[in-house]
C-alpha cells in the first residue's frame, strides 16, 4: 500500500447535526512493560506492515516503539482531525501507569482543541482500595476538562467495561461524586449482547449499551463486519435498547499467539486457527457508512447520536485506523483517507 497523505477535511468536530464518530485509544506504545511486550509481538517481519507509523525496524525480528513524545501525539491529533474524527475514547489506567502517557500527552497538546476526548473506565474500576479515592477523583476532574466530548444536552460521554464481574458499587460511588460536581454523564456499558446487557445495567446508572470489540473466526473481514451489524446492531434494534454502534477495523491476534502477552494468558484465541482477513480501507469505510445509516434509520434507539470505532491503535490485536509504518518508513494513512471520504459526505448518507 502506498503511503497516503491526508488533505484538510471540511468536517468539523464541533458539528452536532450528524453522528459523532470516535475511536478507542489503547496507548500501549509509550514505554514501559506493556510496550516491551508489544514490541515482541510485532517484532517478526511478517507483522511489520501493521507497526505504528512512528516505530523503528531494527532487523527482521526486532522493532523499537517509542510513542511517548509530544510531537507524536500532536501529529496524531492532526491525522485524526483531518480525517473528520470527533473524539478519542481513552482507555483509562492509573495515573502513574505508562499506559496513561497517551492521555497526558493529549491533555498537554497545544492542538487538543482539534479533537474531543472521553474516557473508557476499565482498569480504574479495579484498582486497590487504597488507590480508589484518588482515581475516582481523577475521573471526576477529567470529565470537567475542556474538550471533553458531550452528547445530548451537554452530557459527558462515559464508556465502561471490565473483563470480570462489573463493580457496580464503585461505579455508583463514582456517579454520585460526578453528579455532586454538577455533571450528568451519559453512561454507556460496553458488553457483548445489547439486549441482555441493557437489562443488566439499566437500573445501575447506565443510559445505553455498546461494545469494545468483537473477535471471531470469520475467514474474511466482510463476514466479521456483517456479524457485528447483525449480531450487535440488529440485536439492539430488535430489543429496542438505547445503543451506540460499534464499528470495527479488524481482528487478528496472531502476533499475540506467536509472542504471548502477560495479561492474556490462557485466552481462547491462543487456540484459534482462523482470523478474519486484513480489512481494506474501502471495507472499513463501507462498514462505517453502514453504521451512520443505522443511526439514521434508528434515531430513537441512538439518542447519543454517536459511533465508537475499534480502534485507533490496537495494532497487535488487528484493529486500527491510525497510520501504520509504510514500506518506505513513512506513515500509511490509507485507512483514515477512506474514512475521511465517508465523513465528508455523511450528511448525505442518512
Amino acid at each position: 500500500v502506498m503511503a497516503c497523505v491526508l488533505t484538510a477535511s471540511t468536517a468539523s468536530f464541533a458539528q452536532t447535526d450528524r453522528p459523532l464518530v470516535g475511536a478507542i485509544r489503547w496507548d500501549a506504545w509509550t514505554g514501559g512493560r506493556v510496550t516491551q511486550q508489544v514490541e515482541r509481538s510485532l517484532g517478526p517481519k511478517r507483522y511489520h506492515n501493521r507497526l505504528p507509523w512512528f516505530a523503528d525496524v531494527v532487523d527482521d525480528s526486532t522493532v523499537r516503539i517509542d510513542g511517548g513524545r509530544q510531537a507524536i501525539m500532536d501529529r496524531e491529533i492532526d491525522f485524526a482531525a483531518t480525517a473528520g474524527l470527533d473524539y478519542w475514547a481513552f482507555l483509562i489506567y492509573q495515573d502513574d501507569s505508562p499506559m496513561s502517557t497517551g492521555l497526558k500527552l493529549y491533555l498537554k497538546s497545544r492542538k487538543r482543541e482539534q479533537i474531543g476526548f472521553c474516557l473508557i473506565l476499565h482498569n480504574t474500576l479495579n484498582v486497590a482500595d487504597d488507590d480508589w479515592p484518588k482515581e475516582r477523583d481523577r475521573v471526576v476532574a477529567l470529565l470537567q476538562e475542556p474538550g471533553y466530548q458531550t452528547v445530548l444536552t451537554n452530557r459527558p460521554l462515559l464508556y465502561a467495561f471490565t473483563g470480570n464481574e462489573f463493580p457496580f458499587d464503585r461505579f455508583s460511588e463514582l456517579l454520585a461524586s460526578v453528579r455532586t460536581n454538577g455533571l450528568n454523564p451519559y453512561c454507556v456499558y460496553m458488553g457483548w449482547n445489547p439486549a441482555s446487557d441493557f437489562r443488566k445495567v439499566k437500573h445501575k446508572g447506565f443510559d445505553a449499551v455498546s461494545a469494545y470489540a468483537m473477535g471471531g473466526e470469520q475467514p474474511t473481514f466482510a463476514e466479521l463486519a456483517k456479524a457485528i451489524e447483525e449480531g450487535y446492531w440488529q440485536n439492539a434494534a430488535k430489543a429496542k435498547v438505547p445503543y451506540i454502534p460499534l464499528v470495527t477495523s479488524g481482528w487478528d491476534k496472531r502476533p499475540r499467539q506467536d509472542n504471548p502477552v502477560s495479561w492474556e494468558k490462557g485466552q481462547s484465541y491462543h487456540r484459534q486457527e482462523t482470523f478474519p482477513t486484513r480489512a481494506t480501507p474501502t471495507e472499513i469505510a463501507e462498514h462505517l457508512q453502514n453504521g451512520l445509516r443505522f443511526i439514521g434509520k434508528h434515531p430513537h434507539l441512538c439518542p447519543g447520536n454517536a459511533i465508537i470505532v475499534y480502534a485507533w491503535n490496537e495494532y497487535d490485536e488487528g484493529g486500527w485506523i491510525a497510520p501504520t509504518r509504510g514500506p518506505d518508513g513513512t506513515p500509511d494513512a490509507s485507512r483514515l483517507k477512506a474514512i475521511q471520504r465517508v465523513l465528508e459526505t455523511r450528511m448525505d448518507s442518512q
